[in-house]
């Protein structure tokens, strides 16, 4: 009976610390707010949200930037263009979302520029969707890739081949293959960026799964998965590829955005904790997730803290591995994850 008074004080409070830091960081990751007013905004909580200042130079020193030329090209739907920018001192999405190891609380980053800085985009133009850009947040969300990776590399998804590119330029990396589903963005890359890039890099048109699926693909020693917009909409796609890296064991996976998606998991399994400790009512629709916790036995505080740090790639995965046709059909889980953070 103590042990479950004190889960329920303990998620009852990171479940509350948590919301704060959310409706705290509202707009301050999409150029809606001012540097000065975001300081305000999060007046309290400056261990949970970081800006950092950042020079032009970040953006335009990148080889990419600076080695790419790049004008308003348009090929079907697809537009690719470099006056996209940065307004001054307004924040942005910077580095990922990770999980504090001392308050197990998200640690959310934010950057600002203190003047106007463009930088390439490629948009989706009807309706009007910009897809990806050689942005702050892209540079640092696949650094550690980039500089991980050498050998043989497969890219599943190409954008504005920025991170195949990066990849080129390094002397460990012998060959680039980029699988691309759509025709549009493959006919830009192989129009307007490939001649200006190097002959390691080459690009097929197929679908990711299906190339998983069917191809083998030993001799990659890496593989990098960026083929959805944001960690909410990735999970579905997530899972499957866990399945198919069962296939692959001699490659090693990467996936866009992975660390992010898993902060964003840690938050809802500690609403539903709290949900659990205080008997609301839970969505079924979040059945998938309990199981997790289930199958984690979550009994003592402790084990809550222990869970929330354990490496989420390998749980996922057993629960996948474990459960096949779910993590096969799973939908997308944006709204779901949504509706339950705005009801916590």
């Amino acid at each position: 009976m103590k042990e479950i008074e004190r889960i329920r004080e303990y998620t009852n409070e990171l479940s509350n610390i948590e919301e704060l830091i959310l409706e705290s960081t509202a707009g301050l990751n999409i150029g809606e707010v001012s540097i000065w007013d975001a300081k305000r905004q999060i007046a309290g909580l400056e261990k949970n949200c970081i800006i950092t200042k950042l020079k032009p130079s970040f953006l335009e020193e990148n080889p990419y930037i600076k080695n790419i030329h790049i004008e308003n090209w348009f090929v079907g739907n697809i537009g690719l263009t470099n006056i996209t920018e940065y307004e001054e001192y307004k924040t942005y999405a910077y580095e990922m979302r990770r999980r504090d190891p001392k308050s197990l609380t998200t640690i959310y980053n934010f950057c600002y520029f203190p003047q106007n800085v463009p930088f390439p985009t490629i948009s989706e133009i009807i309706p009007e969707s910009k897809w990806m850009g050689v942005e702050p947040s892209e540079i640092s969300s696949f650094a550690p890739f980039i500089k991980e990776a050498h050998g043989k590399v497969l890219l599943m998804g190409c954008g504005l081949g920025y991170v195949a590119y990066m990849l080129s330029l390094k002397d460990e990396v012998e060959e680039i293959t980029i699988v691309e589903l759509d025709r549009n963005i493959k006919a830009m890359f192989e129009t307007y960026l490939k001649p200006q890039m190097n002959s390691k890099i080459s690009i097929i048109e197929g679908d990711a799964l299906e190339f998983l699926e069917v191809e083998d693909i030993s001799k990659y020693d890496y593989c990098s998965i960026d083929i959805w917009h944001g960690a909410m909409e990735m999970f579905p796609i997530y899972t499957k590829c866990l399945l198919l890296e069962e296939k692959h064991k001699d490659t090693k996976f990467h996936y866009w955005l992975e660390e992010d998606l898993h902060t964003l998991l840690e938050t809802l399994w500690i609403i539903i904790l709290r949900k659990r400790a205080n008997n609301d009512p839970i969505n079924r629709d979040l059945e998938m997730f309990t199981s997790i916790l289930d199958k984690n036995n979550i009994n003592t505080v402790e084990d809550i803290k222990k869970f929330l740090m354990a490496p989420k790639r390998q749980i996922i995965t057993d629960w996948a591995l474990a459960n096949r046709d779910s993590a096969r059909n799973q939908e997308n889980l944006s709204l779901v994850i949504e509706k339950t953070f705005k009801n916590r």
